[in-house]
């Protein structure tokens, strides 16, 4: 039972079928709930037989229940491969996303099934919608739409909240993108999001400008290593009292104390230093992570704000505040690469309103790592084509490359087989990097590297 044998009982469903890269949902009744029980109670053959990591590192467990998946899937084909059939284990769809800087990518989903969190389960399917807009349709079920839809989400999902699996996982696979799909227009892309980010500018750093950038990272380095050297300063101070903070608390509990901070990401700011009390829950796992209300200390004074944080004042007229007071001098203003003038973009950038009203800005750069390359990112391209700009010996690299980078490091990450390659990024990246080896030999050095302090241009 494939897509193409589904598509006259798909007729019945056009609404659903003119979606793309979504899901259609489905009651499952009949022979295909008859089908998903079987595969539910087949699942649970196998779980005991064959182990899996419940506990310890994250991506372990996870490799270790694809495995058992993989060889469930495989005693499936050849024991009863009409429950396959039935259940669309047999029938993935090819979804193919494309966003508005970026080049399609393309993946192979499986139907999944989940059962409600009810005292009568009741079995419901989503089915993946293809890039044609066709998707596997189970036999004898009824499609959920609309504000049904919306409240068999809010009950197997309870909107994020719940940690519902399916039945069975397979995990998605990246594939080369279908001959004939057909990309949107830029306009439909961006008429297609919510909120279209401006277009971006991409450079890989080098010369003067990974000069720059590398002076930024040891900056940065030395101002995370100054944070943690206080905030530990400031919970060990804070430890002193847990005696009496747990004499509040039912007998065998205990408390995690920790101190963290908050910055503006631009950079030039003073770090604030953070400090809360949570409860671990060992009397009860409902309590893990209430806030407790911190003591006075006579080390430093606290104000409260949301979120059952402290926001951390050393105090200057006790030996102990004094000492904490030296941890957080010590601590210099927010590196930021506004810092750097040689980095800043000297176009005029193209602003829509809620990129205006967010405070979009383009002329100061991100630094970032994609695929192995660090790469200089500019939030806004030039209003005007016209209008060339590019950080002193730094390479150009196209927003395609990097968001691909990106997604790649995304798809690995999590396990995920990614999309091969498409030859045009292939070629983008051996020439950039042909073209960065060509420029870190001799590239002259133009004065010292300059930044920023107070506000002032130092130079």
């Amino acid at each position: 039972m494939n897509i193409e044998n589904q598509k006259a009982d798909g007729q019945k469903d056009k609404t659903m079928a003119k979606q793309r890269n979504g899901s259609a949902l489905f009651a499952l009744e009949g022979r295909a709930l008859d089908a998903a029980k079987r595969l539910e109670q087949e699942l649970r053959k196998e779980l005991e037989t064959v182990p899996v990591l419940q506990s310890g590192n994250m991506a372990d467990i996870g490799d270790s229940w694809d495995a058992m998946y993989k060889g469930f899937l495989a005693r499936m084909e050849k024991e009863a491969p009409e429950v396959l059939e039935l259940t669309g284990l047999k029938a993935p769809a090819t979804q193919v996303f494309k966003g508005v800087q970026t080049l399609p990518r393309a993946y192979v989903e499986y139907p999944a099934i989940f059962t409600s969190p009810e005292k009568e389960p009741r079995y419901f399917m989503y089915a993946p919608i293809d890039y044609k807009g066709e998707h596997f349709t189970p036999a004898d079920s009824k499609p959920v739409t609309g504000k049904a839809a919306a409240t068999v989400d809010n009950l197997l999902f309870a909107g994020g909240w719940l940690g519902n699996a399916p039945i069975v996982s397979v995990k998605k696979e990246g594939v080369a993108t279908p001959a004939d799909y057909v990309a949107p227009t830029q306009s439909e892309l961006r008429k297609a999001f919510s909120y279209a980010p401006n277009d971006r500018v991409c450079f890989l750093p080098g010369g003067r400008s990974l000069e720059a950038v590398n002076d930024y990272r040891a900056r940065t380095k030395e101002w995370e290593r100054l944070i943690k050297e206080a905030c530990r300063g400031i919970e060990e101070e804070t430890a002193k009292q847990k005696p009496a903070i747990l004499a509040n608390l039912p007998a065998g509990e205990d408390v995690r104390i920790s101190c963290t901070y908050s910055y503006s990401s631009g950079g030039g700011d003073k770090a604030q230093l953070l400090l809360s009390i949570r409860r671990e829950g060992k009397d009860s796992m409902w309590n893990a992570g209430k806030t407790v209300d911190v003591p006075e200390s006579t080390a430093y004074n606290i104000k409260r704000r949301e979120g059952g944080e402290y926001i951390v004042t050393p105090r200057k007229d006790t030996e102990e505040g004094k000492k904490i007071a030296a941890l957080i001098d010590a601590i210099p203003l927010t590196p930021g690469l506004r810092d750097y003038p040689e980095l800043h973009a000297n176009y005029k950038i193209k602003k829509d309103q809620i990129g205006q009203m967010l405070g979009v800005n383009g002329s100061v750069p991100q630094v970032t790592d994609a695929g192995g390359y660090t790469v200089l990112l500019y939030n806004a391209a030039p209003s005007s084509k016209k209008k060339s700009f590019c950080p002193p010996g730094a390479i150009p690299l196209p927003t395609e490359a990097y968001e691909w980078l990106r997604s790649n490091d995304g798809d690995r990450n999590m396990r995920i087989t990614a999309p091969p390659m498409p030859k045009e990024i292939a070629d983008i990246l051996a020439a950039t990097h042909a073209a960065e080896v060509q420029k870190d030999v001799g590239v002259p050095r133009i004065g010292a590297v300059k930044r920023r302090k107070s506000g002032k241009d130092l130079g």
